[in-house]
């Protein structure tokens, strides 16, 4: 007796079983959209930009470039990049905006990157509200370019390129992919339930469930005669 499925096996399988396919895709989709648009409150981000700007020298008033600067300033973005991200710079922008929240708090909301292998540094804050993911982005930039004398002796500049602004796309969540998602899961949960419930029905309806229960030949079908024209059919 073959235990593989064909083709038509499967299709005949998703024909009886379409409604538990169906179901538990729906179920999918309304918990997405649930969770999409009621549940889960929406993120957004703020991000400002600041650059460590080069020291004037005698090669740049001539109108050269000195790349050694160019690369020490490149190297402490990435010092910078850290220090703005320590518990100084946060304690203090919860003091400057009289925060209701700890470091550890603004310290997860808080991201900073150096561009590529350039001299920007963008800090990027995240919130349930837009104005003030963008207000605290801007306090944490202040109060880094405020505090950095006090922590190192010697300082480049560093200067504000893009403040952060209001951002009305929130980053999480994506109603439409947690549907898209939920649809493709439902479809798989939906399609496993229906084989997991066809393989526990034994009930036998056709001559090929039969053939295939036992791997006997039908000799003979008696019709059921309480079926309307006789149609349907008992195997023996």
């Amino acid at each position: 007796m073959e235990d593989t499925l064909s083709l038509k096996d499967i299709l005949g399988i998703y024909r009886r079983r379409s409604r538990i396919v169906v179901a538990v895709m729906l179920v999918c989709v309304v918990l997405a959209v649930l969770f999409g648009y009621v549940l889960l409150a929406p993120v957004y981000r703020s991000k400002t930009s600041l650059i460590v700007n080069q020291r004037q020298t005698t090669g740049q008033a001539t109108g050269g470039i000195d790349y050694s600067q160019v690369q020490t300033n490149r190297t402490l973005a990435v010092t910078y990049a850290e220090i703005i991200t320590s518990r100084v710079i946060l304690q203090d922008t919860i003091n400057r905006l009289k925060l209701d929240m700890t470091v550890d708090d603004l310290m997860k909301a808080t991201t900073v990157q150096v561009q590529g292998q350039t001299e920007i540094i963008v800090i990027s804050v995240t919130n349930t509200d837009a104005q003030r993911a963008a207000l605290l982005a801007n306090a944490v930039a202040a109060s880094f370019m405020t505090q950095l004398p006090k922590l190192v002796n010697s300082v480049e500049r560093v200067s504000v390129i893009d403040p952060a602004v209001v951002s009305a796309k929130q980053i999480s969540p994506r109603p439409l992919l947690l549907i898209a998602v939920a649809f493709a899961a439902g479809l798989i949960l939906g399609t496993l339930a229906a084989f997991l419930a066809d393989y526990l029905d034994d009930t036998v309806r056709t001559q090929d469930d039969v053939k295939r229960l036992s791997g006997l030949r039908v000799l003979t079908v008696v019709p059921d005669t309480r079926a309307k024209g006789g149609c349907h059919e008992r195997t023996g």
